[in-house]
């Protein structure tokens, strides 16, 4: 059977079967992919990965290399998460990749916070089992709920339409600097609301672990989860959690043009000022965050790109060095932008 029936069997078993809701978003997101696909999941053990992980199988997708990275951030609970995949990579007959992080330890050799050194972790971790596996493409269950939490946190953050535009359907992550090379990340299920999860977990009982610091409010995203979004669900309808999703596309389309213009310079590590000089605010700043971002500078916020824009619109100006996130300096010489940073973060 060639791959076309192959998939054409599939789609008429899926139509013919009343598959619930969950099921069918997850195939539409999974639609330019064969079940004979191979990928990456991430896998934390929680309700969402799981359900991702379950509503695969029942598709018809079977090659699967799980991966999971404990963070030790939890002690036992984050123990009884590692053995929970373990058992059930054994149980469904499927591949595992596991590792352990130093979180906190990264965090404070790096200068992160917890959760972006955990993030970083995360990735550099898919990074690996994708160079291991040889396999490029990643599914992670964040849904419609993560991204309206992410929008409202960037949004409390003061970010730009980049932070606004949320998280992507597909977007990449590059792996090796020198080779090019790039992990695809898919998120099938960020058209499913939580409760369209919920609904297919209690379904089908779907085995999860519960993480207890979902439950503390003392974390941003926990309060927004909690707090805001019912509060706004109360006082407007759930209908305007549909409006701010349609925003998040609208202005994920903007960005990429935007992007696009921006991406036309060129990024060395040494950046010529004296064009940018004439090109209105806003590129300069998408200009000199692609180009902090490709210097390898994390987290870059608007309080940082302002500080290397004082180093250029005033011309006249004897500033010649601001500070930067992370130890980084920037400095102004001869007609060009250049950063000083600590030997962690040297490209």
């Amino acid at each position: 059977m060639d791959l076309c029936c192959s998939r054409n069997l599939y789609v008429d078993i899926f139509e013919q079967t009343a598959l619930s809701l969950f099921l069918n978003k997850l195939s539409r997101g999974l639609a330019r992919f064969f079940p004979e696909t191979k990928f990456l999941v991430g896998i934390s053990g929680g309700r969402d990965s799981m359900c991702l992980l379950y509503g695969l199988l029942t598709l018809g997708y079977q090659r699967l290399i799980l991966c999971h990275l404990n963070h030790q951030l939890r002690g036992a609970a984050a123990r009884m998460d590692e053995r929970f995949v373990i058992s059930q990579a054994q149980e469904l007959g499927l591949s595992l990749r596991l590792a352990r992080a130093q979180t906190e330890q990264f965090a404070s050799d790096q200068g992160f916070c917890t959760e972006m050194a955990g993030r970083e972790l995360r990735y550099a971790f898919f990074a690996e089992v994708a160079k291991e596996t040889h396999c490029a493409t990643l599914l992670l269950a964040h849904h419609a709920d993560d991204q309206l939490e992410t929008c409202w946190i960037n949004l409390l953050r003061g970010t730009g339409t980049a932070g606004l535009a949320g998280m992507r359907m597909e977007s990449a992550r590059r792996i090796e600097k020198e080779r090019g090379n790039t992990l695809h990340i898919i998120r099938p299920l960020l058209r499913l609301s939580r409760s369209e999860v919920v609904q297919f977990s209690c379904e089908r009982k779907v085995p999860f672990r519960e993480d207890a610091t979902n439950l503390d409010t003392n974390l941003m995203r926990n309060r927004i989860r909690h707090e805001l979004l019912p509060f706004l669900d109360r006082r407007f309808g759930i209908n305007y959690r549909k409006a701010i999703l349609r925003c998040t596309e609208i202005l994920a389309d903007e960005e990429d043009w935007m992007k696009g213009i921006a991406e036309s310079f060129s990024y060395e590590t040494q950046l010529a000022y004296k064009k940018l000089c004439s090109l209105p605010r806003g590129l300069q700043r998408r200009i000199l965050r692609q180009w902090l971002l490709k210097q390898g500078v994390p987290e870059v916020d608007f309080a940082a790109v302002e500080r290397i824009r004082s180093l250029i619109v005033l011309p006249l100006s004897k500033l010649a060095k601001v500070n930067l996130p992370f130890g980084v300096h920037a400095r102004r010489r001869s007609g060009v932008l250049f950063l000083e940073r600590p030997p962690h973060l040297d490209c």
